[in-house]
């Protein structure tokens, strides 16, 4: 009896644990400030696309703030007992890809930013790591 208890408490123990819910990050979160590359001028309250994909047909959810200034949050893949292959992931280019009306489409690779600004000892999907990639020129629209 004392033994099927102990097997009990040690089966649900094991349950507990596997049902915590555990975070993989593929990508860093990134902040950046977007300034035009005529004025020099931070580009204020513009609606566009800065993300680590490609805009889906006229998907724009990032608003600059007053200093021109985004943030993109990190992707995830959540889990909870069975880790999932990050194999497939692992081709998500390390890019940055950004829209604005008025200005030429550009994409950033971030790869140096996470080399010059991640520490070692928290590289890899299982923390959560920060990047800034410092101001981004864009150039107008040619006519």
């Amino acid at each position: 009896m004392k033994q099927f208890r102990l097997f009990l408490i040690l089966f649900f123990s094991l349950s507990l644990i596997a049902c915590e819910q555990k975070t993989l990050y593929l990508t860093p979160e990134t902040k950046g400030c977007l300034y035009s590359s005529e004025t020099k001028k931070p580009l204020s309250h513009l609606i566009g696309h800065v993300g680590y994909s490609l805009a889906d047909d006229n998907t724009f959810a990032t608003k600059l703030d007053n200093n021109g200034c985004f943030i993109i949050s990190p992707k995830t893949k959540c889990y909870y007992y069975i880790e999932p292959n990050v194999q497939k992931y692992s081709e998500i280019a390390p890019q940055i890809y950004i829209y604005f009306e008025s200005f030429q489409p550009k994409s950033i690779d971030y790869s140096k930013f996470v080399w010059q600004q991640v520490p070692e000892n928290i590289s890899g999907t299982y923390n959560y790591r920060k990047i800034n990639v410092g101001i981004i020129y864009l150039d107008p629209e040619k006519p």
